[in-house]
């Protein structure tokens, strides 16, 4: 782990950097919006559906997408982006639930983001990662022109985000059905 960890220094040191600021972005994004439109957020996460809602469809379509625009220049700037969205998404709800509910607030968004969220956004980082590659490697083909060592290098990268994002689906149906148990009774709490 220690080896894997010291080989990507660079691209963690990066993600660290955009998960930051996609973070305080989420912070800041709340006090800039109106109190109609808070209020409006607050009720519609409230209705236990909406809160718990199925994110198993979206990560499949955003994933896949990110996957096949990978090859493409085009995908390198979006798997960024998609780590800023989720980190500005998890500042967003944090901040929203403290200020609306106090501490309950703060432990339910946190809960929250433990079973569903962590498990499944160390999986999306190392797909980034992944897309990423397979971004540079057709870059690579482009320079070096045809270099079989770069294919196979596209083709493990690939097939590694091919199980990455099976392993999410299969992450997101379990955590689905369980946080629809843990969350209707911790919904109480904050009422």
């Amino acid at each position: 782990m220690r080896n894997l960890i010291q080989k990507n220094k660079k691209y963690l040191r990066f993600v660290l950097i955009v998960a930051s600021i996609g973070l305080l972005s989420g912070f800041l994004y709340y006090y800039l919006l109106d109190s109609d439109t808070k209020i409006n957020i607050i009720n519609t996460l409230m209705e236990v559906n909406n809160f718990r809602y199925n994110f198993i469809l979206k990560d499949l379509i955003i994933m896949s997408l990110l996957l096949v625009l990978s090859f493409f220049t085009v995908g390198i700037p979006l798997s960024i982006f998609y780590i800023f969205y989720e980190c500005l998404s998890i500042g967003f709800l944090i901040n929203i639930f403290f200020v609306s509910f106090g501490i309950k607030g703060f432990i339910f968004i946190l809960l929250y983001i433990l079973v569903n969220k962590i498990l499944t956004f160390i999986l999306k980082i190392i797909f980034i990662q992944k897309t990423i590659n397979i971004g540079r490697f057709i870059i690579g083909i482009f320079i070096y022109k045809s270099d079989e060592a770069i294919k196979d290098k596209i083709i493990i990268n690939f097939k590694n985000s091919l199980y990455i994002i099976v392993f999410v689906l299969v992450i997101n149906i379990i955590l689905y059905f369980v946080s629809s148990f843990v969350f209707s009774n911790l919904e109480i709490l904050l009422k």
